[in-house]
């Protein structure tokens, strides 16, 4: 499921805008668990995440990072909440290229009133071996959600 669905159905939000950044990459949803505050995404590596050196492009990977761990906040936000990224660390392991499918795994590793920290890795999908691929840790503030944030149903 894409950004928009996943607030609609988890949170309740009806989001004032697509999230085009998000078609145009491509990363997905693939399970949620309320419970743990953990999510697993999606992202097939194309030829337009490529660098020149022919290679997906670091900021593909941080920006799937980035929405991977803020979905995992999200999923335990308190009702009329949202987050924002206030810091997002990225390390690289192994280079991707086009056609590579990645799956990230991030988990709230704390939940606080106004901060929630969370922690993912990346692994590929086409690999025999569970080795990550990049990881990340990110800290979201956690904000109540204003009226003029939600588009009117």
């Amino acid at each position: 499921m894409n950004f928009v669905t996943f607030l609609r159905e988890y949170r309740g939000i009806d989001a004032q805008l697509e999230d085009r950044y998000g078609n145009w990459l491509g990363y997905e949803i693939g399970e949620v668990s309320v419970d743990n505050g953990a999510v697993v995404t999606h992202l097939t590596i194309r030829d337009d995440h490529l660098s020149p050196s022919g290679a997906v492009h670091g900021g593909v990977v941080s920006g799937f990072l980035d929405f991977s761990c803020g979905a995992a906040v999200f999923s335990v936000l308190p009702q009329g909440h949202l987050c924002s990224t206030v810091e997002l660390q990225v390390k690289y392991f192994k280079p991707l290229k086009s056609g590579d499918r990645i799956q990230a795994q991030a988990e709230v590793v704390h939940q606080g009133k106004k901060l929630c920290s969370v922690i993912a890795r990346v692994v590929s999908d086409d690999s025999e071996d569970e080795q990550p691929v990049a990881m990340a840790t990110a800290t979201f503030n956690v904000y109540p959600l204003r009226r003029s944030n939600q588009k009117e149903a």
